[in-house]
């Protein structure tokens, strides 16, 4: 089995998720904004990124692990807890 791209995400519409293992930052990217080939592989994208808030290298990547992202997850969650 071929592992997700760039290209793979940006066809779907699906964002790319980021996770600093160095200070615990995640964030989801627009795979068209990555400076990299849209054929490269998402797990290998980590390794070439690094992070904004701490500077770490220890970067991992995923495909979005919700739909629309994690900030729309996180707001979905806390929603029901600040009415």
């Amino acid at each position: 089995m071929q592992p997700v791209t760039l290209s793979d995400l940006t066809r779907d519409g699906k964002l790319l998720w980021a996770w600093c293992a160095s200070c615990g930052r995640e964030r989801d990217i627009d795979p068209a904004s990555v400076p990299l080939p849209g054929d490269y592989a998402v797990p290998e994208v980590g390794a070439r990124m690094r992070c904004t808030a701490c500077g770490g290298r220890k970067v991992r990547t995923a495909p979005e692990l919700y739909p629309g992202g994690i900030v729309v997850h996180r707001d979905r969650w806390r929603s029901p807890f600040e009415s």
